[in-house]
């Protein structure tokens, strides 16, 4: 969907968004059982995650057995020669990051990541921009039924709207 300010081989080279320290570890992905199933299919071992329940429905975190706080764990579906190996299947929190869909009391809203490296400064203002101005905050809220977990607040995100 950020294809027109981000390249492919820009997040390729760096996958902060795959990557967790035990203070951002809620943003790793929630998985559904659809997505096990492709997980399992392509030979992750499913003792790297975890069942849980959201919203009434049976999910999948990853497991992160943190020894520090500043040690750096992948996400389990991350090849680090090939990247992503659910490419075009993996979750659609993980296909819109850096920005992300958060929920409060007055409705949904779009935050976009402070910690991804390519937006700041005048890319922050062009993705801000192409979110407000060219419909793509809409497009994105009226998906946010394909997520597994919506956070309630976000914490080191530029806010979108509110």
């Amino acid at each position: 969907m950020l294809r027109n300010i981000l390249s492919h081989e820009t997040c390729a080279g760096c996958r902060i968004c795959c990557s967790f320290v035990k203070e951002d570890a809620w943003e790793a992905p929630v998985f559904s059982e659809e997505d096990m199933k492709k997980i399992l299919a392509l030979g992750i071992d499913r003792n790297r995650f975890q069942e849980t329940e959201e919203n009434g429905r049976k999910m999948y975190k990853a497991k992160y057995d943190f020894e520090t706080d500043s040690q750096i764990l992948l996400c389990p579906c991350l090849n680090e020669k090939s990247g992503c190996m659910l490419g075009e299947e993996k979750p659609f929190e993980c296909s819109i990051w850096p920005v992300r869909i958060f929920e409060n009391k007055n409705g949904a809203y779009l935050g976009v990541a402070s910690a991804c490296p390519v937006f700041q400064g005048e890319k922050l203002e062009r993705i801000l921009h192409e979110l407000k101005e060219n419909g793509l905050e809409e497009k994105i809220l009226s998906m946010k039924a394909k997520l597994n977990k919506i956070e309630k607040e976000g914490e080191g995100y530029y806010m979108v709207s509110k």
